[in-house]
């Protein structure tokens, strides 16, 4: 049996039944209480959740001592208007390390591990006090790329570049992330993307995923095989970085009649539900809204496959609970996903292109839709695969084993890792001596560019917005019924020339589909409507198609009664005409909105110059003003 070590352990996130992050950090202090002594510093604010679920674990189980510590009641009042967690998290983490210090000089800890938060982009508490100490599981480096970034979704467009710029530099050579690396003996990292991070920086890691469930504690019925449509089932935020775009493109692209039901909601929901709209997906997408934990756990069961084309997930609890319930999962072969999802439990698709990465997923829908044995197969190994490797049980004996090796790393290991303590000297500013004309004076700045940013950003948004909201799908709405005129037409008249009865029939039956379809397309068209001109071009074309497909319709009652020559007189006469004015209205409705998108983008187009010349002129007026002071202090 190995030693039982002195441990302790960082958790900011740490509270029992809340999912996500918080689970991850109580699993792990009561699966490592198991083997070793167990300090947990973690917020004040978790210690009612905490303090409750210790109490129905005592006398069960080895436990951990939690010590609590949070920042003044200004700071977390500060944090909850302004909805500032991470900068609150980075403020924790500094005056954390005067905790650890203190509980380090009274204990003399034999290793420290940070847990919570699990992303690599923040310095922890625990580098710097001359303790082995494993960082991890961590990730967050997964990065959309350029060819899948959600272009479609300004919102979430500027947030993922951000995010991949951010990403970009954190990994630099030159910036912070080997100096952590450095000062960690044992790096632990959720996904192989991660993993290569390192090792381009020179470092090794191993790559854990850092989330488990409780078989014991989970619902289970085995899989029930469904008859008819192929049940594909999503439980998660909608957003782009779920790929949720991406599912609804592909179900579209399977021409099958499987049916996606999707759990959850988020800022991309109601773009999900017009794209869905848009690609003529109504009976075969479900949108179910938000569900209660132990409801989704319940529903596993009902459907055959999970999907899960998210972009940059470095775990995703869903995949792990479908796949415990038997769910084979169709994903991209990326991040936590494809760490989970090993062969024979799921088809994970590789990145590319768009288009490639669509036509994957719509590939392996059609698979599963084809091969319903292989459900079966894939699900039971999935279950296998949760069971064996994702039993928290199992994981605290799989941390024990890298405790052991981080100890004795250790102590191997030069004591020039405990000279970095990983905040950095921006979060030291605060204490420098600023005076208070410097202050206002650079307040006042800042107040005056982020105003001119406000209002540069807003008019831009609202303008990108038109077109996003109103341009686009005006004209793609104004576009499918130019194409279905042109095609009923054309039907019409194959309709008069034929005489085989059921070519006929058939004929009638795609007429009366068309016009349908058309019916949808102009009912969506006269939601997005908000112009005087814009409506009255929209009732102009609805009152020439009410007439012409009257017209049309008199004809093809004529031809249905062997009056064929009358029919096709009447057509020459009257339907031609109505026709080429009915083309003619959806032909200026459509080239209204090209105008408008036209002045649109050109208005953005000058707001983005002047915004870049401005933002141009302060940055060189901030270098300029930089460079004086550095060379005159």
């Amino acid at each position: 049996m190995s030693q039982r070590l002195k441990v302790l352990m960082s958790a900011y996130a740490c509270e029992p039944g809340k999912g996500s992050e918080p689970e991850v950090g109580w699993q792990w202090a009561l699966q490592m209480a198991r083997y070793h002594d167990v300090t947990v510093l973690t917020r004040a604010n978790n210690q009612p959740a905490i303090e409750f679920a210790l109490a129905a674990l005592r006398g069960r189980q080895p436990l951990p001592v939690f010590v609590y510590h949070d920042r003044s009641p200004v700071m977390l009042d500060l944090k909850r208007r302004t909805k500032s967690v991470k900068l609150y998290y980075l403020l924790w983490q500094r005056s954390a390390r005067d905790v650890v210090a203190q509980l380090h000089a009274a204990h003399r800890f034999d290793l420290m591990h940070h847990v919570t938060f699990a992303g690599f982009r923040y310095p922890v508490a625990i580098w710097g006090h001359g303790a082995p100490c494993v960082w991890g599981p961590i990730g967050g480096i997964e990065s959309i790329p350029l060819r899948l970034l959600p272009w479609h979704h300004l919102r979430s467009l500027t947030y993922e570049a951000l995010r991949n710029a951010n990403n970009l530099l954190q990994a630099a050579p030159f910036h912070v992330l080997p100096k952590r690396a450095r000062a960690t003996t044992l790096i632990l990292v959720s996904t192989r993307e991660m993993q290569r991070t390192f090792a381009k920086l020179g470092f090794d890691s191993e790559v854990m995923p850092t989330i488990g469930l409780n078989p014991a504690e989970m619902p289970f019925q085995p899989h029930r095989p469904g008859e008819g449509p192929l049940r594909l089932l999503f439980v998660g935020n909608i957003l782009t970085l779920k790929g949720v775009d991406l599912a609804l493109e592909a179900l579209q692209q399977s021409q099958t009649n499987a049916v996606l039901t999707l759990i959850g909601t988020g800022s991309y929901l109601a773009a999900a539900k017009r794209l869905a709209r848009r690609l003529g997906l109504r009976e075969q997408v479900k949108f179910e809204g938000r569900l209660p934990r132990p409801e989704v756990l319940k529903a596993y069961p009902d459907y055959d496959v999970f999907v899960f084309p998210s972009l940059h997930d470095t775990g995703g609890y869903a995949i792990i609970e479908a796949m415990f319930n038997e769910l084979p999962v169709i994903c991209l072969d990326y991040g936590g996903p494809a760490v989970v999802v090993r062969d024979g439990c799921g088809i994970k698709v590789p990145l590319g292109p768009r288009a490639k990465v669509i036509a994957g997923l719509a590939a392996a829908i059609r698979s599963y839709d084809r091969n319903r044995a292989a459900i079966q197969e894939h699900g039971h190994a999935a279950r296998e695969v949760i069971l064996r490797e994702y039993d928290w049980d199992k994981k605290g004996a799989q941390m024990n084993e890298r405790y052991q090796k981080a100890v004795a790393l250790g102590a191997t290991e030069a004591t020039r890792k405990t000279h970095y303590s990983g905040m950095g000297g921006v979060t030291n500013l605060a204490h420098r001596v600023l005076s208070l004309a410097g202050l206002a004076g650079t307040a006042l700045v800042l107040m005056l560019i982020g105003a001119l940013g406000f209002v540069s950003v807003s008019h831009l948004k609202q303008e990108a917005g038109l077109i996003v909201g109103d341009t686009l799908p005006s004209l793609s709405y104004a576009g499918e019924a130019i194409g279905g005129a042109s095609s009923a037409f054309n039907r019409t008249l194959m309709f008069l020339v034929t005489e085989n009865a059921e070519q006929r029939a058939q004929l009638r039956k795609d007429l009366e589909s068309h016009n349908q379809a058309t019916s949808r397309i102009l009912e969506d068209y006269q939601q997005v409507v908000n112009s005087p001109v814009e409506r009255v071009l929209y009732e102009q074309v609805m009152k020439r198609r009410a007439d012409y497909v009257q017209l049309r319709e008199r004809i093809l009652d004529l031809a249905d009664h062997n009056q064929r020559t009358q029919a096709i007189d009447l057509c020459n006469r009257e339907l031609f005409p109505a026709y080429r004015q009915y083309r003619d209205s959806l032909s200026q409705l459509f080239e209204f909105n090209v105008r408008q998108g036209r002045t649109r983008g050109e208005t953005i187009m000058r707001g983005c110059t002047i915004t870049q010349w401005v933002v141009a002129g302060i940055g060189i007026f901030i270098f300029a003003l930089g460079f004086l002071i550095g060379l005159f202090k």
